[in-house]
């Protein structure tokens, strides 16, 4: 476990302090472009830029996804979440998840961190999965605790850590202790707008060993229904001695700058929208449909390498789905490359509509 004190010697930038009930505030003197969790330091892919992550996604971030968001600037990257009973009982599924072949690329080239989140309901049994998971290349810990999905709910794991906070401080400090590597934890606001419990969540986790708290700014109530409520990560921000992450609706790189510039969070962690437009961690330019097309081609590539054709093409379509939004006639586009079931039926499909854009001045 690295001590809290090691970690703020480090010069760690928290954010501006803001007004307690503010639903905005004025843009930070200067914005955060480096910060310390544990050893490693994240630092933003240029000046004037936020430091953004890749979230943790089940059936999205797998490596091929993973090292596609790095090439584009994200900063750190989330493996999917992953079951420590699993993990222990060696599900093979599991195991191909924890297949972190793309560890060596990220620690040679300096291009992102690589941290493999955990949940689970048994703290032992965390504790262990967590030294597996370290063993096999992780670079930062992550504890979910802001899963809302009923299935993770009813087993006690994820968000239902937020109805005990002295369970949650008990699994974050056993992990801590536990692990050679910084230790970060994921959550939301509280049970519902009745219980709000972020702030006594993001001080206690640093009492406890985090080093950083990512805050999806809803309830668990809410799921993914409503609006995120800024303002409680700006006050997560006032209270905090570790960074926080920001999450929730940033669906453009717009977004997570005003999230930074209302907030005053350390960076932004992305997850819907980074599946739907990965070059959301290059910056607020917009792809081209050509290099939409190479995106998908290089990304099925790595998809077919890791899962074999049929379930690596099976897997892309969702991808072929959310990278083609906002063409002209790209909804065409979407319905053929669903259908695929080889890598010689997509690539024809690609070509045919290359073809097309070319000969119709689509790529502008």
């Amino acid at each position: 476990m690295y001590p809290r004190n090691a970690l703020m010697s480090t010069g760690v930038t928290c954010g501006p302090r803001v007004r307690a009930r503010s639903k905005t505030r004025n843009r930070p003197a200067s914005m955060t472009h480096e910060i310390a969790i544990g050893p490693h330091r994240i630092t933003s892919l240029k000046p004037g830029m936020p430091i953004l992550t890749l979230a943790p996604m089940a059936g999205i971030s797998n490596w091929p996804f993973r090292l596609i968001c790095a090439k584009m600037g994200a900063q750190m990257v989330g493996v999917e979440f992953i079951n420590c009973n699993a993990i222990l009982h060696k599900n093979p599924k599991t195991l191909q998840m924890m297949n972190f072949c793309d560890a060596d690329i990220y620690r040679d080239t300096g291009m992102s961190l690589l941290a493999a989140q955990i949940y689970g309901n048994d703290i032992g049994r965390m504790v262990e999965g967590a030294l597996v998971l370290e063993e096999k290349g992780a670079q930062i810990m992550d504890i979910n605790f802001g899963c809302s999905v009923p299935k993770i709910l009813r087993s006690d794991s994820g968000a239902a850590f937020l109805k005990d906070i002295d369970r949650m401080m008990n699994a974050v400090r056993s992990v801590a202790e536990a692990v050679s590597i910084p230790v970060i934890i994921k959550t939301r606001l509280g049970w519902d707008h009745d219980n709000i419990s972020i702030l006594e969540v993001v001080k206690r986790a640093a009492d406890s060993g985090a080093h950083a708290v990512a805050v999806h700014a809803r309830t668990v109530a809410q799921k993914f229904n409503g609006t995120a409520d800024w303002s409680w990560i700006a006050r997560a921000v006032e209270v905090s001695p570790v960074p926080i992450f920001g999450n929730g609706d940033v669906f453009t790189y717009e977004d997570a700058v005003r999230m930074v510039e209302e907030t005053g969070c350390a960076g932004v962690m992305i997850a819907r929208a980074a599946r739907d437009n990965p070059y959301i961690f290059s910056g607020a330019r917009i792809p081209t449909f050509t290099e939409r097309v190479r995106l998908a081609r290089d990304h099925l590539g790595m998809m077919v390498e890791y899962k074999g054709e049929k379930v690596g093409v099976m897997e892309m379509r969702k991808f072929f789905a959310s990278y083609f939004k906002g063409f002209p006639n790209a909804s065409h586009l979407r319905t053929d490359l669903v259908q695929v079931d080889t890598v010689t039926q997509a690539h024809r499909i690609l070509d045919e509509w290359v073809t097309d854009s070319d000969r119709h001045s689509h790529d502008a």
